[in-house]
């Protein structure tokens, strides 16, 4: 399940859905709107940050990472 959620916030993120450096939805959000437990949330985000599409700042939240170009 975690897979799929990763999978859809994923696309949100290709299609703008959710913009570089901005904030996204918390893991207690994921929660509510999948119907999933924390630790399913917590494994989709953790998939996309191996991915290296979001990064996450303690005690701010999860931001989508900027990709390489966007830097320059």
């Amino acid at each position: 399940m975690y897979r799929q959620i990763a999978d859809i916030i994923a696309k949100r993120i290709a299609d703008g859905t959710y913009p570089p450096r901005r904030r996204i939805p918390s893991e207690a959000q994921i929660c509510e709107e999948f119907g999933v437990s924390r630790r399913t949330a917590r494994s989709a985000y953790a998939l996309l940050a191996e991915q290296g599409l979001i990064v996450t700042a303690p005690g701010k939240g999860t931001y989508v990472k900027p990709q390489e170009s966007e830097d320059e």
